[in-house]
């Protein structure tokens, strides 16, 4: 008798088949119809995010297509659990904030999702994926009634994480810091807003603590490389996955009933 086999397909489909299920559940129709568009657009982004990490890094020159390596098991096990948590949070934040506000903060943990992609498998940011993530925070600020807010935020988080990527870069004797880092930041202070900017740094500078503690304690070495025919390799520490980490609490908390007041404020609630 064969055993049967849980692949990556059976997990598209049963997650969006529940996610489809939840949907129909949901307290109103505008949350129905955005949890249907989330629901569908968790398998099509799995797809995208693959050819995006595919294709880009040969359009932007860092390598050439006969060098493109398949991706690992582990590493397209990675993509699905991260476009996964992306959708689950958005479902989540739909229970209790408006769908408009949920649907923008699902944008934003879209971006760093790919971006912890790229940074994790090819050591290096594209621009082309930044940009994007910085014009809409802004317009997400602008359509949500606080343009101020998140053009505030983009330059705090742009000054106070730069300057602690030079303090860390400077105390450590590493490269923590480079241009796509610092417009990182920005983009999620933009996205985040002037309220929430201190709340994200913290929650990014813990997350950036605990992947040094990990992989010090593994010792494996934290630095990444992104690799370009015409240049030396560039030696730096991923910043993409901890600023995801410390944009996902700040989203799913900010707005939460079951936080006070006081702590929401904190938060940029």
């Amino acid at each position: 008798m064969r055993t049967p086999r849980f692949t990556d397909a059976t997990l598209l489909a049963g997650a969006t088949f529940a996610m489809l299920a939840w949907s129909l559940l949901a307290h109103t129709t505008l949350a129905s119809l955005a949890g249907i568009g989330v629901a569908l657009w968790f398998p099509a982004s799995v797809r995208l995010y693959a050819v995006l990490l595919h294709w880009l890094p040969v359009a932007s020159g860092v390598r050439t297509h006969a060098d493109y390596v398949p991706p690992s098991q582990q590493q397209q096990h990675e993509l699905v659990a991260g476009c996964l948590l992306t959708a689950a949070c958005t479902l989540t934040l739909l229970i209790y904030t408006p769908p408009s506000e949920a649907l923008a903060c699902g944008i934003a943990l879209n971006f760093a999702n790919l971006l912890a992609q790229f940074d994790r498998r090819e050591g290096w940011l594209p621009n082309a994926i930044l940009m994007p993530m910085l014009l809409c925070g802004l317009l997400a600020g602008a359509g949500l009634g606080y343009p101020g807010n998140a053009i505030t935020g983009a330059c705090t988080a742009w000054i106070l994480g730069g300057a602690g990527l030079f303090a860390l870069s400077i105390s450590l004797r590493g490269n923590f810091m480079s241009g796509a880092d610092a417009l990182l930041l920005c983009a999620c202070g933009a996205w985040v807003g002037f309220g929430g900017i201190w709340a994200f740094l913290l929650f990014a500078g813990c997350g950036l603590w605990g992947v040094w503690a990990v992989r010090r304690t593994t010792r494996t070495p934290m630095v990444q490389v992104a690799p370009n025919a015409a240049l030396r390799p560039v030696w730096r520490y991923p910043l993409a996955i901890p600023c995801a980490l410390g944009l996902l609490p700040v989203f799913l908390l900010r707005s939460t009933p079951l936080l006070p007041h006081w702590a929401q404020t904190l938060l940029g609630g």
